[in-house]
């Protein structure tokens, strides 16, 4: 069977494990040089029986700042038929023909131009963050899987259930291309359910540091500035001032060695001289100085923490 919904995960073979393609991006990454593309198959189980590939794309381009937004995503693979099971399959894809649906609403017209859509965002992180023995999966606590189908859900094959993740990145992906792609009207429709904080719109998630508030509620904290290194640790100053102060955000050399893929950091942040600038996005806490003078973004781990390239020097005037 062919399939027309997005496939958000595939299985690895090199990795012998499910993952999206922001995790998929980030082994890559971490990979010693030279690197080699990953061989995917369907997540299905019954498909993977039969061989059937998917193909990941774009998930070995670092993330960066482009004119043309396009998204690292999966996608069928038009040589293999998938099973009649796979949950990628819906029941238009069965039938072979486009049935009599209800009028889509906008909200679900505004995710489906989205590749990878977010209901769920679950920031608690449960295992430890350095890489241990092969059974440990890369940097996600729980695995990205779709919720657990409801009983309505399970009366018609293919129904959409709620996508869940606790990958920052995952997060920031759909969020920048939410923001390149939708429209400002379907943007704002957009909602992201947060355990222990409820329902809230994805833009007010995200919370650009020049409008941050200190002791607000947690948020992604975003915003362009430049990296100085400190051995393997850096700071990052942003370009935008908080209340007229300097906000950073440093990491240690010792957080760099203790996180599993610090290498996939590294070589972002190696192309400092080839860029304008970075974009860093962080779920932490903005604290002031002791002397108040300026204020820094501290987070607890660097699984939320996500960095994106600026555009290229040269390019930089391109830029509308």
């Amino acid at each position: 069977m062919k399939t027309s919904r997005n496939i958000t995960r595939a299985f690895c073979v090199e990795l012998q494990q499910e993952l999206s393609i922001v995790a998929a991006r980030r082994e890559y990454f971490s990979q010693e040089l030279p690197r080699t593309r990953f061989n995917f198959l369907c997540s299905s189980e019954a498909c993977r029986a039969l061989g059937v590939k998917i193909t990941g794309v774009r998930y070995d381009v670092k993330p960066q700042e482009h004119p043309t937004f396009v998204a690292a995503h999966f996608r069928a693979n038009p040589h293999y038929a998938h099973h009649p099971d796979c949950e990628w399959v819906d029941e238009t894809d069965l039938s072979g023909q486009t049935p009599a649906a209800e009028p889509e609403t906008a909200l679900g017209k505004a995710k489906r131009k989205l590749d990878d859509y977010i209901d769920v965002f679950d920031p608690a992180l449960r295992e430890p963050p350095k890489r241990e023995p092969a059974a440990v999966k890369p940097d996600e606590a729980v695995p990205e899987r779709a919720a657990p189908a409801t009983p309505s859900d399970q009366s018609a094959k293919g129904k959409r259930t709620e996508t869940r993740t606790n990958n920052l990145e995952r997060l920031v992906d759909c969020f920048r291309q939410a923001q390149a792609q939708l429209t400002k009207d379907e943007f704002a429709l957009l909602t992201l359910r947060i355990p222990g904080q409820g329902e809230v719109s994805l833009r007010s998630y995200f919370r650009h540091i020049k409008y941050a508030q200190p002791g607000e509620e947690q948020r992604v904290l975003y915003g362009g500035g430049l990296v100085e290194r400190y051995g393997t640790g850096f700071k990052f100053k942003f370009f935008d001032r908080l209340q007229g102060k300097l906000v950073t955000l440093y990491v240690s050399p010792a957080q760099m060695q203790a996180y599993r893929s610090s290498r996939y950091i590294s070589e972002l942040l190696s192309h400092a001289d080839e860029v304008r600038f970075f974009t860093v996005f962080a779920l932490g806490t903005l604290v002031a100085s002791p002397s108040g003078k300026s204020y820094s973004v501290e987070i607890d781990d660097l699984r939320h923490l996500a960095i994106v390239l600026g555009p290229t020097k040269e390019k930089a005037a391109e830029m509308p």
